[in-house]
């Protein structure tokens, strides 16, 4: 790992501005990633919502290790590496459900919701049944912010509201526009995709250059329907917009309130939910967030935590230097009325689904990327992430670095500090956020 460091550098050049494609493929270097990047970064688990009583459990991904996430007794949450202590085979193989305890399938040990080691089988009970205390689950250093529980398995690492940082400003604003929150509803959709899982990840975070040439066809025909459908004097898009960069995290966002539902079926119905609300967002929020609300907006939280809300939540699970898996969810107002939570569910199944209209589109573009990289020269030239770049400053309301909405600079911003994990020696040497001081003049 350590002979692999002086490699970085060249790898993300110009603050962010040419990127490597050996990141992309080559298989070292991953494995340095695992360590270093989702070793010491803080990674989605899960959201409240998803497990609602005592014993309820899921299954997720930190890197390639699996995840038990489980509802204590208490109502707290705990996780766990899912993994017998004995010998190491997986654990609980379900995607989620409601268990009192979890039984391994190999020699039969007996776990307790709290990881606690409760039973062995008669014939290991002289050898083990005094040191089962020795043999509880692998517990993870988790923590939460506003019902969403993240991951580190780092004890060094900054906390959470540290790595964060000016980000939850953007956060608050999908996660929190309502005392009441939000819930994921409909369950997860997941999909396996021949492509490193930064490719899958850059697309949402940053990546809002590339919709009427990706999506030209599925765009065309449902922006002109949805265009006659929307009220006089509301056109989809509204403003240029910003793209912001905080830490790596990214954000970038109309202000129009309403473009967001551009492609459904009927746009008034959501447009007059919105309307009711939209005091009480300001109320929360402020004016300037409160109109992000409805409107189009994707981004993420570094490295692999995304959303583009109104169509789709995901994270990118790594699954080797070339493949990852996409899991989805959709996300909305717990005060949402039922049948357009449903109405929700169906749309992001058709948009950006496991093969929803959009998605489909991406994931050829992703997979396309992948079959250019491991030649002799494929792999040694250098993606472009310039556009834009010297005109990104500081803003007197949006925090980070701040830009037009059709830029690169979301990329620059994550790319750095993936070089920033992937060069530090020790989770100590990471800043919690990302050194701006190279950018002191500001506009409004």
């Amino acid at each position: 790992m350590t002979s692999l460091k002086p490699t970085i550098p060249p790898l993300v050049k110009n603050e962010g501005g040419q990127v490597s494609r050996q990141i992309f493929t080559d298989p070292a270097l991953y494995r340095v990633e695992l360590d270093q990047v989702f070793g010491r970064a803080w990674l989605f688990l899960a959201h409240d919502t998803q497990l609602p009583k005592p014993g309820d459990f899921l299954n997720t991904f930190m890197g390639e290790d699996p995840i038990l996430v489980i509802r204590q007794n208490d109502g707290s949450i705990k996780a766990f590496l899912n993994a017998c202590t004995h010998r190491g085979p997986l654990l609980c193989q379900a995607e989620e459900g409601r268990a009192k305890t979890f039984q391994c399938t190999y020699h039969g040990w007996v776990f307790g919701i709290d990881g606690s080691l409760i039973d062995v089988r008669p014939e290991g009970e002289a050898s083990y049944g005094a040191r089962k205390a020795e043999f509880g689950l692998k517990s993870i250093r988790i923590e939460s912010y506003k019902g969403l529980w993240f991951g580190n398995f780092d004890d060094e690492t900054a906390s959470l509201k540290d790595f964060l940082g000016d980000f939850t400003w953007y956060l608050d604003t999908i996660f929190d526009p309502l005392p009441t929150g939000v819930e994921f509803v409909g369950g997860t959709m997941r999909q396996r995709l021949k492509c490193n899982w930064k490719l899958a990840a850059e697309n949402i975070v940053a990546d809002t250059y590339h919709v009427f040439a990706a999506h030209a066809v599925a765009a065309g025909v449902n922006m002109s329907r949805a265009t006659m459908r929307l009220p006089v004097g509301i056109e989809p898009g509204g403003p240029p917009g910003i793209s912001a960069t905080v830490s790596g995290h990214g954000w970038n966002a109309h202000s129009d309130g309403y473009g967001s539902y551009a492609l459904f079926r009927d746009p008034k119905q959501w447009m007059a939910y919105v309307d009711r609300q939209r005091p009480r967002y300001i109320e929360r929020l402020g004016a300037e967030r409160a109109q992000f609300i409805g409107s189009s907006i994707d981004g993420g939280m570094f490295p692999n935590f995304l959303f583009v809300p109104g169509f789709t939540y995901r994270q990118i699970h790594p699954k080797g230097p070339d493949e990852c898996e996409i899991w989805m969810w959709t996300v909305v107002d717990k005060e949402l009325p039922d049948e357009l939570k449903q109405e929700m569910v169906r749309f992001n199944a058709r948009m950006l689904g496991t093969s929803g209209m959009f998605e489909m589109d991406d994931c050829a573009n992703m997979e396309r990327i992948t079959t250019t990289l491991h030649g002799t020269l494929g792999r040694h030239q250098y993606s472009d992430y310039t556009m834009g770049q010297g005109l990104e400053a500081r803003h007197e309301i949006y925090p980070g670095l701040v830009e037009k909405r059709i830029s690169d600079n979301g990329f620059r911003g994550y790319y750095r500090r993936w070089a920033e994990y992937m060069q530090a020696n020790s989770a100590k040497d990471i800043p919690p956020t990302e050194n701006l001081r190279h950018k002191e003049r500001s506009h409004g």
